[in-house]
């Protein structure tokens, strides 16, 4: 075995985060999975902003991801990257505001709105009933 030393991990062994609901509500399943992993790698860009101060007048978070950008880091073409912020867009998961002058545009980040659909039990193994234990002696019992 091959341990992992602290530099690997913070060269090697960095995740994007890919909220659950895009795969357990039907608002987000019809979603391209490519947008589903776009909002993942746009959600990080939006930490990186957050942390950086940048925010508009409004108080509100903005970052600067081309065209361009998304489709070397997607591997896809740019119409294909379009085709994927036109998702998110239509999902409520991307807004753009155009800043004119050939600069970039800024880019908003919407969120995933959760409302009742994952508390009200929709998913069958989230909820779990307790099962009696057919063993005598309950000191052994582990709990997870």
């Amino acid at each position: 075995m091959q341990r992992i030393s602290i530099q690997q991990v913070q060269a090697f062994e960095q995740f994007y985060r890919l909220p659950q609901a895009f795969f357990k509500l039907d608002k987000y399943k019809k979603m391209k999975l490519e947008s589903k992993t776009a909002y993942a790698i746009l959600r990080h860009r939006f930490e990186l902003s957050e942390k950086n101060g940048w925010v508009d007048k409004d108080g509100m978070i903005y970052f600067l991801y081309t065209v361009k950008e998304l489709a070397t880091i997607l591997n896809c073409g740019e119409d294909k990257a379009r085709s994927i912020k036109k998702d998110l867009n239509q999902h409520g998961l991307l807004e753009e505001e155009r800043q004119g002058l050939n600069k970039p545009n800024r880019l908003y980040l919407g969120m995933v709105t959760v409302e009742n659909e994952l508390s009200t039990g929709s998913n069958p193994h989230e909820q779990r009933t307790p099962r009696k234990s057919g063993s005598r002696t309950r000191k052994y019992r582990v709990y997870l």
